[in-house]
């Protein structure tokens, strides 16, 4: 008996799944090239301990690194013109600011650990970590941009150096299932990582700064499934972050005509329980899941030489 006709309709179905599960996403919004602002050197004004991360890792020179750190900004916001390469974030210290931080590189220096920085941009922030003792074998650095992964290799001339391993991967191409069982980090030291899905149930620390802030609340909800499925199910494992949020839940506000959503202290814990619920039950998300989130003081955003106040939402879920 032939079989092809059951065949075809598991692929239908698969399809209809795969639809269901996407259809929730709302990729970036394009941006008009008239609402871009102009590039501003003035903006460049690093913190004590990013000038002294910068002058080790880029150039003791400090001439030569900020020549070295405007460049790639032009070459970077030239195609992709985030507020944040504007901004100079790509040479900001983001990931150390977290108040988990020191518990991430205590357990990376003394345990089996995988640490994943999604959305890592030029890569800055690993780089900090592995200075600071994280073993720079167990870092993975993912960007859905190949031109930033590269631009931090010119940046920081460490191209066949660096023992972080950058890749490109798109978070929406994970799917939000949560049966299979976990890898240890010790079995993807030294493998070649093309796709986050290599990752499932094996990442014991997700670092995730200024990408939610970039869509509105389903797609937001969509990120956070996905994120969960990579995250090992272990006491001490973390997600941990940082964007743009509001006191009161709601639309942001934006200059470049996006639709983005911004969560507040309030409701980020709420969307985090209700990930992990469908995870791992609502027992698990209850008992075993803590959820840290606090607004920062304001920060200014730099709109065609106007100021713009806002806040960020910085949080931690832990596996406890």
């Amino acid at each position: 008996m032939s079989r092809r006709p059951e065949v075809f309709f598991v692929r239908i179905t698969f399809s209809f799944m795969h639809s269901a599960i996407m259809s929730d996403i709302r990729t970036e919004s394009q941006v008009q090239p008239s609402l871009v602002p102009p590039l501003d050197t003035s903006l460049f004004n690093p913190s004590q301990i990013e000038l002294e991360f910068l002058r080790t890792a880029v150039s003791a020179d400090d001439e030569d690194m900020r020549r070295r750190v405007v460049e790639v900004q032009k070459e970077a916001y030239a195609k992709y013109p985030y507020p944040c390469i504007l901004g100079f974030h790509h040479v900001a210290l983001m990931m150390s600011g977290n108040p988990v931080y020191a518990a991430v590189l205590e357990s990376g220096k003394n345990g089996d650990t995988l640490l994943l920085d999604l959305g890592c941009c030029m890569g800055t922030d690993v780089r900090k970590l592995a200075l600071d003792g994280y073993p720079a074998a167990s870092i993975l650095g993912c960007d859905l941009r190949q031109e930033y992964i590269d631009l931090g290799h010119k940046l920081y001339r460490d191209q066949e150096s660096s023992e972080v391993r950058f890749f490109t991967s798109d978070i929406f191409d994970v799917l939000p299932s949560f049966t299979q069982p976990s890898v240890g980090a010790e079995h993807l030291r030294g493998v070649q990582v093309t796709s986050l899905s290599q990752l499932r149930s094996s990442v014991t620390h997700i670092y995730i700064g200024a990408v939610f802030h970039l869509f509105d609340e389903a797609t937001q909800y969509a990120v956070a499934l996905r994120l969960a499925a990579l995250l090992k199910r272990e006491r001490g494992a973390i997600i941990f972050g940082r964007h743009q949020g509001l006191e009161q839940e709601g639309m942001l506000d934006d200059h470049l005509g996006r639709t983005r959503y911004g969560h507040s202290e309030r409701s980020w814990p709420i969307l985090w329980k209700k990930v992990l619920t469908e995870a791992e039950g609502a027992e698990f998300a209850e008992t075993r899941v803590k959820v840290e989130a606090k607004l920062t003081d304001t920060f200014w955003q730099h709109v065609f030489g106007e100021k713009r106040p806002g806040s960020m939402l910085v949080w931690s879920v832990q596996i406890v």
